[in-house]
């Protein structure tokens, strides 16, 4: 599963601004909806763009931030990319570009490590239970106005990197697959789950 899916789309969102920015609003999308549906409501917001009705909320301020910083942020993760930092290093680094993107979160921006680059993962509602985690410890102070907020902010981040990486990104991809698997019969397996992430993006 992670292996060949998650891969390919490490591969293809390495290879354009453009494609970057249809892994990150695919993230995007998925929050509070089922993985399911997902396929669709790209497929639309390709077609109607802004005005496509699946950018509701804050989804409408994450996609006009896509549209006009997509370049800075794939130059921004390629420094990154080709850099000498070690993993852990290139992922606080890749973690703080993606948590500059409005609507996005320290699990969803783990997401978009995960597909972009494999590192981190995301702890979404379905990993809290999994593993037992206290939900405030995922969730930033927004535009801390102090240094204490800053660092704890700081610490939130590190922490969960180390979180994710010590449960290993491969390992929380292809479980999350296996159980989502197990909540719709539309799904065959764990397999479908992992190869629809690849789909939806490029249509194979």
């Amino acid at each position: 599963m992670y292996k060949v899916h998650a891969k390919a789309i490490q591969q293809y969102s390495q290879r354009s601004a453009n494609n970057l920015m249809d892994v990150v609003l695919m993230v995007v999308l998925s929050i509070q909806q089922n993985w399911l549906s997902v396929g669709d409501q790209m497929i639309d917001v390709r077609k109607n763009g802004a005005n496509s009705k699946f950018l509701w909320g804050n989804k409408a301020k994450t996609y006009t931030y896509l549209m006009a910083n997509k370049h800075k942020i794939y130059s921004q993760m390629m420094a990154v990319i080709n850099s000498n930092k070690s993993d852990d290093d290139k992922a606080q680094s890749l973690m703080n570009i993606f948590l500059r993107v409005d609507g996005l979160g320290l699990p969803k921006a783990g997401f978009v490590c995960q597909l972009s680059v494999g590192l981190v993962g995301c702890m979404d509602v379905h990993n809290i239970k999994m593993y037992g985690l206290d939900p405030k410890s995922l969730s930033l102070t927004k535009n801390p106005k102090t240094n204490k907020g800053l660092a704890t902010n700081t610490r939130k981040i590190l922490d969960y990197i180390t979180l994710c990486h010590d449960y290993g990104t491969e390992n929380l991809w292809n479980s999350w697959c296996n159980f989502l698997a197990t909540k719709s019969t539309k799904w065959q397996d764990g397999n479908h789950v992992s190869e629809v992430h690849y789909t939806y993006l490029t249509g194979e």
